[in-house]
């Protein structure tokens, strides 16, 4: 028998109304998702945590938000100081833990005072009053991760609702000369002056790192709620295109417009589309900017490569059931030392993946390989090439061959043709202009939207 806190809350639904996208969709940054709480449904309190018997062992849990680690950053020295980040949970469930990560570092990290809170405003360090609960670890409110190790958090009784923003905050009491990262929140990462300030609710203590590669997720993992026995975790694995690169930008016609904190990645709109079909899904993001199936990352924030990363990043999710592989376009188009793998090379990957994913009892669903002609920059130093290859005619040619075995396999369990659906149907191997943004290579918000409503979700509806 585990024990679990309840946490009285006060919560107030913010909306930040509605985003136009260039391709002509209404898409709402925060709107009402089924099962959203209604005002019967919230408590008043001081959002202090109080103990009630729970047996957390024997609950159905599944992932409602993730990002998987990619390597272990030298950059981030957060002693002494406060973090702050926030997710967007995907499935709801009145209680939850916390999955915290220290897998790619040599050192240990202790973390103190880690609180779970509303976001006041998508972007913002404010927290709505009354809606932080401090987490505890093994009944401590101190935590150690240790060197390579993951750390889940006590389950606390906590009402979670999908797309209804959380925060978390932690202290790190000790220096930090290395941390566990996820490349590119596109998120906002606060960091406070020193001191702990875990559970301030106004965020004036905080300032704001760029959005960009300073953007990072620190830590934190996975975010688990309890479920009804047939909700399952559907995992999208991949790329930069899966992990949302561009998915902060506006559009070609409004480049300035930030699109930050709205969620407009290809798996959050595959979410909103889940629940709008009653289906039982959490998808879980498994993919890391610049990831490659066959090598490990030519930059150690890329991750290692995909076959090596399976087990932990797929496999060993939280209530896996189904998972979506878009992966490849880094295998042709990241600079290489070394030979540039040929299309059989990434085709024989598949396979083996196919029939890792197989063999653990989940199905797979494999995406071709999105347009990206036009992706090209020069640079050398010494005899490693530097500049970005995807546009390349060797990369799209084999890109397309293996896109052409993709369409006709029979090995997976389905097929999305992600590469169909993005293409500019006038300039052949290019994104259409409404998808673009702006790189040649990663879709817009627009694009990955138009990415998640090409997915047949009766591939999807049975478990596996």
């Amino acid at each position: 028998m585990s024990t679990v806190h309840a946490c009285p809350l006060s919560i107030t639904r913010a909306c930040s109304g509605t985003v136009a996208l260039s391709c002509g969709l209404l898409l709402a940054a925060c709107s009402p998702q089924p099962g959203a709480p209604e005002a019967a449904d919230r408590q008043t309190g001081q959002g202090l945590c109080a103990a009630l018997p729970f047996d957390a062992e024997a609950a159905h849990w599944v992932t409602s938000w993730r990002a998987a680690p990619g390597d272990a950053i030298l950059t981030h020295p957060i002693g002494g100081l406060t973090v702050r980040q926030a997710v967007a949970p995907h499935w709801d469930g009145g209680s939850l833990r916390l999955r915290l990560s220290n897998r790619y570092a040599s050192v240990p990290v202790t973390l103190e005072n880690v609180h779970i809170a509303r976001e006041r405003s998508p972007g913002s360090a404010e927290l709505v009053p009354g809606t932080s609960c401090r987490l505890s670890f093994a009944g401590s409110s101190k935590v150690t991760l240790p060197a390579g190790g993951t750390v889940l958090s006590d389950p606390v009784a906590y009402p979670v609702r999908a797309f209804e923003r959380l925060t978390i905050s932690f202290y790190a009491p000790q220096a930090t000369p290395q941390i566990t990262r996820h490349l590119n929140a596109n998120e906002v990462l606060y960091m406070s002056v020193p001191g702990d300030y875990a559970s301030d609710t106004e965020g004036d203590a905080f300032q704001a790192n760029p959005d960009g590669y300073t953007a990072n997720l620190l830590v934190i993992e996975a975010l688990e709620v309890i479920g009804a026995p047939q909700v399952g975790t559907l995992v999208a694995v991949g790329d930069s295109i899966t992990d949302g690169s561009g998915s902060t930008t506006g559009s070609l016609d409004d480049p300035v417009t930030s699109m930050i904190a709205t969620d407009q990645r290809y798996p959050n709109h595959l979410q909103r589309r889940l629940l709008e079909a009653g289906l039982p899904l959490a998808v879980a993001n498994a993919g890391i900017g610049g990831n490659e199936l066959l090598a490990d990352g030519w930059l150690p924030q890329f991750g290692p490569a995909l076959r090596s990363r399976l087990d932990a990043d797929v496999l060993a999710v939280t209530g896996a059931r189904h998972v979506l592989l878009m992966i490849g376009t880094n295998d042709f188009g990241n600079p290489k030392a070394g030979p540039v793998p040929t299309a059989q090379d990434l085709i024989d990957g598949l396979i083996e993946v196919v029939g890792r994913v197989h063999a653990a009892g989940l199905t797979i669903v494999l995406g071709t390989i999105p347009p990206a002609e036009g992706a090209v920059t020069e640079g050398l130093a010494g005899d490693l090439p530097l500049g970005v290859m995807h546009g390349s005619a060797q990369a799209r040619q084999a890109r397309d061959a293996v896109n052409a075995w993709i369409r006709a396999q029979s090995l997976s369990d389905g097929i999305v043709d992600f590469a169909a659906c993005l293409e500019d149907p006038d300039r052949p191997g290019y994104l259409a202009a409404a998808f673009n943004s702006g790189d040649n290579l990663h879709p817009s918000p627009a694009g990955y939207a138009a990415m998640a409503q090409c997915v047949d979700l009766e591939l999807f509806r049975s478990p596996a």
